[in-house]
């Protein structure tokens, strides 16, 4: 989605440093922000990375010269590159914030989101931003306001980010689960089941009990991929359980999960886990 430049935009950009709000054994900044007139916060970039969400109110989000709506229950993770700045629009608007630096946002891509073009790391001109539940803006803020009560290290930091990240990614999946019907996520519950995966595309079109165009056309729409696709990643997901709870032959585990040759069942492991089943069994088997 593209929003139009318009006009009256902020020009003046002040710099804002994590170190203007720490003290020197803080790591991280949280706080609420009432903004209720255009005056109330500069236009600014930064040296570090802010989480925000919209506990009440409304306004207009100024960023990277554009001008976004903004209400109650929207988050946005603002980069260190980004600039932007918030009015209320007359009902006033109550922002909770965390900021953190530039490292934290980079051991986070490395250990959880090294592939992600989501969230922080999306290459769009505009940040990321979601709607989520009130229930999950209280979950939010509620654990916000405990960290508040204790030093603001990289253990508070890490398990705060860590628990919004987790509810995020476990709402977004409900969201998803939500739109996609019954009738499939049963199928893809009952898939590795008996001989479904040796089977394949078959098996799972009889557990939906609908025409293969049809579930085909659904898959496409909930998952963004073909039938095809969506029965490889299952099979290989159960292929790599296999791997790391069994001494099963990975030749044995390769026909269980329907894959014609065992070069194949290689190509498709190296493409989703970026190494050799006997390379992920080693690693998920070696006890230290």
């Amino acid at each position: 989605m593209k929003h139009p430049v318009l006009p009256e935009q902020p020009t003046n950009t002040k710099i804002f440093k994590l170190s203007d709000f720490c003290t020197d054994n803080e790591v991280f900044h949280i706080g609420r922000a009432n903004i209720s007139t255009r005056k109330d916060l500069s236009y600014h970039s930064h040296n570090y990375a802010e989480l925000l969400w919209i506990e009440e109110g409304e306004g207009i989000h100024y960023i990277n010269g554009h001008k976004i709506s903004i209400q109650k229950n929207e988050m946005v993770m603002i980069r260190p590159q980004d600039k932007h700045t918030f009015t209320s629009t007359g009902k006033g608007l109550v922002i909770l914030n965390i900021a953190f630096s530039k490292q934290t946002l980079d051991y986070l891509k490395s250990r959880y989101f090294i592939q992600s073009n989501l969230y922080f790391w999306t290459s769009s001109q505009l940040p990321f931003h979601i709607t989520i539940s009130d229930k999950l803006t209280k979950r939010f803020s509620a654990r916000a306001e405990e960290a508040m009560k204790y030093k603001r290290n990289n253990i508070q930091l890490d398990s705060l980010l860590l628990f919004i990240f987790r509810n995020l990614q476990e709402y977004e999946a409900e969201k998803q689960d939500s739109k996609t019907p019954s009738w499939l996520l049963d199928a893809i519950r009952k898939f590795n089941q008996g001989n479904n995966l040796r089977e394949g595309n078959a098996a799972f079109v009889a557990l939906c009990d609908r025409n293969a165009d049809y579930v085909n056309r659904i898959v496409r729409d909930c998952y963004h991929q073909t039938l095809t696709d969506l029965v490889n990643d299952i099979r290989i997901k159960h292929a790599a359980n296999q791997l790391a709870i069994t001494n099963m032959p990975i030749k044995s585990i390769a026909h269980a999960c329907g894959f014609s040759s065992l070069a194949a069942f290689y190509k498709q492991f190296n493409i989703r886990y970026k190494q050799p089943p006997l390379e992920y069994r080693k690693m998920h088997q070696t006890i230290v």
